[in-house]
């Protein structure tokens, strides 16, 4: 586990590089996994936001104010809860997702022939495996 800890730490920091050196948004990761849940999952609290990550609720705030001050994200009432309102993506926050994705698709095609379609789907069950399993 911890070679496959280590292997994924050094990936991530070289698909972040390729992303910011080819789309541009590497420094935006956060911004793009929020928005991604949101527009994946549906609208969340700050605090779900941060579980799922596992990052501190501090941190996630900071996320959503960023994407909020880009009207990304929209707060809007929660219906389960008085204080804690829901964060929802935008029409504008849909699309900023579409095209990071759309640019991180394209930067990931370059290297997309270099694996099977077998191999990307075991490391993608094994990595999403093990962060099912690990609890912070």
């Amino acid at each position: 586990m911890l070679e496959l800890s280590v292997a994924v730490i050094e990936l991530y920091f070289r698909l972040e590089a390729i992303t910011q050196a080819t789309a541009g948004f590497a420094q935006a990761g956060g911004e793009f996994g929020v928005l991604r849940t949101l527009v994946l999952v549906g609208p969340q609290t700050v605090p779900e936001l941060a579980r799922s990550r596992p990052v501190s609720r501090q941190h996630c705030q900071i996320i959503v104010n960023s994407l909020a001050e880009q009207s990304l994200v929209e707060l809007v009432d929660n219906p389960r809860h008085k204080k804690s309102r829901l964060v929802r993506a935008t029409k504008k926050g849909r699309a900023r997702f579409e095209a990071m994705k759309a640019q991180f698709t394209a930067a990931a095609a370059i290297y997309a022939p270099h694996f099977t379609a077998a191999e990307v789907h075991a490391a993608t069950h094994i990595c999403r495996r093990a962060r099912k399993m690990i609890i912070v």
